[in-house]
């Protein structure tokens, strides 16, 4: 481990970062919403030809309450500055290929292809059989999705209730409640949402979204805007903007061509993911009984971090907030900025190469797929919450995780982490034993999943996280929304 600090500690360098129209990127994108609480509701068109009419007339009414990325970032400021819950409602609104095509618009369902086909079609992730989702079944698919954010729940139920009138004429095909838990958990107890992306643009002549911090130089080449905060073009979730180079950590690679309407748009994943708790606690606690470890021992490396968020990469289970990210596999991270360093884990023996934070974001690590660089082409914006009550509160209600990512580039992005390497034994590290993600990977039908820890490889037929489906949608920039209202 290095052991002394770089003399020279600079920030990184903006220089070509494009100035973000933040006035029409939505807000769920870009800052996401802070909000206790959120609505989630889907809606379906009405076959025929009267499907793009209704549409419009949906897209008429949500236009004008959708967030936009400044009021976001105004929210998102007053809420860490002064501590207060939000006052209002945020929104934001997803389409389906089949909503974009009755619109009149199949250039926009042809910007990505597994977008045009849909999640049902897609067979790609392992999932259960469509017939048997809870969410998007086929007949049952979401065509408009609503989110509604707010800290005030007497708040969002008068916000939703407009779009559980049937006399709007879609149907109301998916409803769900969702709230943060205590210290930002999930439901298995494990701190969540602590690995994010910072996204390079300005949001004026002078400003970047992301405040930079000094940093030491950093083995992997890769620019942070602080420790454990990696820098990416924003082309990698926003459309027609430059996008992150496979072959360069800090250039960019030029912008996707796309529709006019696409730019500023995303694409977004929605899944639901019930989670089975005293399934996840009652088989760990027989796979550590079998190792002759603690309950708590194992399921840190099933996850890759401590309960508290601390990651096993670490030496330290008492991180301060900047070292929670602030360290690689491959490499040693030096120390600066505050911050102390932290040893490589090159072979996985403090942080298994089966531990869900590794299995789908292998940092420093080549792959695969090829150089560190690339890693960053696959990364993902991630916009989960959890529903349903705590485990304790009550044991035999339904509970687990909604899981929302952004990104331009659905088979290189989201599938690649959840199918490629999630559900593989033999990747994302090349010629190592990396063994199944426990936590959400899947296996054919009949094969019990695996994986390789500290202690002697584990082996169930018990899933702790079943998907019971979702959709992916289309998130179109404000403009965008406002144009496709009006035909």
């Amino acid at each position: 481990m290095t052991a002394t600090v770089p003399a020279a500690l600079a920030s990184a360098d903006t220089t070509g970062e494009p100035l973000l129209a933040l006035d029409d990127i939505q807000a769920h994108i870009v800052p996401g919403f802070p909000d206790t609480d959120q609505r989630f509701v889907g809606l379906r068109l009405p076959d025929g030809d009267r499907s793009g009419d209704a549409a419009r007339a949906m897209l008429r009414e949500l236009t004008p309450l959708v967030t936009s990325a400044r009021a976001g970032l105004r929210h998102r400021a007053l809420r860490r500055t002064t501590g207060a819950a939000g006052d209002g409602v945020a929104a934001a609104v997803a389409l389906s290929a089949r909503c974009l095509r009755a619109l009149g618009h199949p250039e926009l369902a042809a910007v990505d292809e597994a977008l045009g086909v849909g999640m049902a079609e897609r067979r790609s992730l392992r999932d259960p059989a469509p017939k048997n989702w809870a969410v998007g079944a086929p007949g049952a698919e979401i065509d408009i999705l609503v989110i509604l954010a707010a800290d005030d729940e007497t708040q969002l139920a008068v916000a939703e209730a407009p779009l559980l009138d049937p006399g709007h004429g879609l149907t109301v095909v998916h409803r769900e409640s969702a709230r943060r838990l205590p210290g930002d958990i999930e439901h298995f107890g494990f701190r969540d949402g602590i690995s994010q992306p910072s996204l390079r643009g300005l949001v004026d002549a002078d400003t970047p979204l992301a405040a930079r911090h000094p940093m030491p130089p950093m083995p992997d080449g890769r620019a942070y805007a602080r420790p454990g905060d990696v820098l990416l073009w924003p082309g990698q979730f926003l459309f027609g903007l430059p996008r992150q180079s496979s072959t360069s950590a800090t250039r960019p690679a030029d912008p996707r061509r796309v529709p006019d309407l696409a730019r500023n748009g995303s694409l977004l994943v929605y899944r639901k993911l019930a989670q089975d708790v005293a399934a996840f606690r009652g088989d760990t606690a027989a796979m550590a009984s079998a190792l002759s470890v603690e309950p708590g021992t194992l399921r840190a490396w099933l996850v890759g971090r401590r309960p508290d968020g601390s990651p096993l990469s670490r030496d330290e289970t008492d991180p301060g907030p900047g070292e929670l990210n602030h360290f690689g596999y491959d490499d040693d991270v030096p120390p600066g900025a505050g911050v102390r360093g932290a040893r490589a884990d090159p072979d996985g023996a403090r942080c298994p190469l089966a531990a869900h934070i590794r299995k789908v974001n292998p940092r420093d690590q080549e792959t695969e797929q090829g150089i560190q660089q690339n890693t960053l082409t696959m990364m993902i914006l991630r916009r989960g919450i959890p529903y349903g009550p705590l485990y304790e509160d009550a044991p035999d209600a339904e509970r687990g995780l909604l899981f929302l990512c952004y990104q331009t580039d659905l088979a290189r992005q989201f599938e690649l982490l959840a199918q490629r390497w999630a559900n593989r034994t033999d990747r994302p590290r090349q010629g190592l034993p990396n063994g199944l993600d426990m936590i959400i990977g899947r296996t054919r039908p009949g094969d019990p999943r695996q994986a390789p820890l500290p202690a002697g490889t584990v082996s169930t037929m018990v899933d702790y996280v079943t998907p019971q489906g979702g959709a992916y949608l289309f998130t179109p920039s404000i403009p965008a929304l406002r144009a496709l209202s009006e035909g």
